[in-house]
């Protein structure tokens, strides 16, 4: 069987390959960066990445003291969601406690709160959000309205009883409700995964970036040089180690994804790993391309973390959603190859997606990682500068 193809040559890639792995397996301190940091920070990530908001301090301030508003108070606290403190002190004094950071909410019960209700009319209370953090005060309003929407629900059903005995009907409007794919509408299913393909993207492009970079701050290269390696065997010998480390982190990701935060893939594993591939693509690529842009390892980390991995992992779509971005930035996410590596760990462990629902995304992929190949073997010259 020919160990030739093109011109390339099978027995000097894998010789180039074996000494690669050989270096990577007597550096410690790589094998560490490679492999045990990323399951290490997916563990620790995986827990603090979580936008469920719960125990929200709020300052009840009663003017009314009524049995109506003992019960409208009690029920806010039964909810779940608060941590309930009654106000002391003049009301001048209620936005402090937003000041300070004690309370995210500041809940106001006017004097009339129970003349309204017996009245029959409608009952408003007054509510300060903090609005420094949006997310907080937004999350922090709706849990409030959900309960206070309990507490009326409760109102309505109990007059709804007594003019039922007196043989009145009132007619209703009920919500049978049920959350598709994750049922207990936890967010920690919809960072998790996607944490992977971050960690991915940190992981192997930095560590990439610096390999040729290394050999020539090391003096390697000249070795590289006098040997009849061709410039584009240099390069497949100088990824594919990163490939196979690359899959093995995906493995043990999985592992803690499935086994320590208990969230299921529901789609194939197969093409889990085919699109991880994809990715690695564009990961190595672009971890090769900037090598060719610097001199120094020092140059290479800063490239990578400033100019691509931050505007990446923020124009993704793993923190804000990209449909809530500006039209000219959602043109620019559409140049992100993470956004579509995250639609795809992402609706294959919630939704299990197929690949008539990931094609695109594949597709965006594969031109992606051929792409950044293909300007880098470009840029790549087997020289010392």
């Amino acid at each position: 069987m020919s160990t030739r193809l093109h011109g390339l040559s099978f027995h000097r890639i894998r010789v180039l390959l074996v000494k690669e792995l050989a270096q990577i397996r007597r550096d410690k301190s790589l094998f560490g960066i490679l492999l045990v940091a990323p399951v290490f920070q997916l563990l620790i990530m995986g827990f603090a990445a979580n936008t469920d908001i719960r125990d929200i301090a709020i300052i009840v301030r009663d003017n009314d003291h009524s049995d109506q508003s003992r019960e409208y108070v009690r029920a806010i606290a039964a909810s779940g969601y608060f941590k309930v403190t009654t106000a002391s002190g003049p009301e001048t004094g209620d936005g402090d406690g937003l000041v300070s950071g004690k309370a995210g909410l500041v809940l106001v019960i006017p004097t009339d709160f129970a003349k309204q209700l017996l009245s029959r009319k409608p009952a408003p209370v007054q509510v300060l959000v903090d609005g420094s953090d949006s997310n907080f005060g937004v999350n922090g309003l709706n849990y409030l309205q959900k309960a206070t929407q309990l507490f009326s629900s409760r109102l309505v059903r109990l007059e709804t009883q007594t003019l039922a005995r007196r043989g009145i009907r009132v007619p209703s409007v009920t919500i049978d409700s049920r959350a598709w794919y994750n049922p207990r509408l936890l967010s920690r299913y919809y960072m998790v995964p996607a944490l992977m393909g971050v960690l991915l993207l940190v992981t192997t492009m930095i560590v990439t970036s610096m390999s040729l970079v290394k050999e020539r701050e090391d003096g390697t290269m000249e070795q590289l040089i006098v040997t009849p390696l061709r410039p584009m065997e240099l390069m497949i010998g100088k990824l594919l180690p990163f490939v196979v480390i690359g899959f093995v982190e995906v493995t043990l990701a999985l592992g803690v994804i499935l086994g320590v935060f208990g969230i299921p893939l529901r789609g194939s594993v197969f093409l889990l790993y085919a699109f991880s591939g994809l990715f690695l693509l564009t990961t190595l690529g672009m971890g090769l391309f900037v090598s060719t842009l610097v001199k120094t390892q020092q140059q290479a980390m800063l490239v990578a973390a400033f100019f691509v991995m931050m505007p990446f992992v923020l124009l993704s779509g793993f923190i804000f959603p990209v449909e809530n971005m500006p039209p000219a930035i959602q043109i620019l996410a559409q140049f992100i190859p993470l956004k579509y590596y995250l639609e795809i760990v992402r609706g294959l462990f919630l939704k299990g997606t197929g690949w008539h629902e990931l094609w695109h995304p594949a597709v965006m992929l594969l031109l992606w990682g051929i792409s950044i190949l293909g300007l880098a073997s470009l840029k790549f010259r087997k020289r010392l500068d």
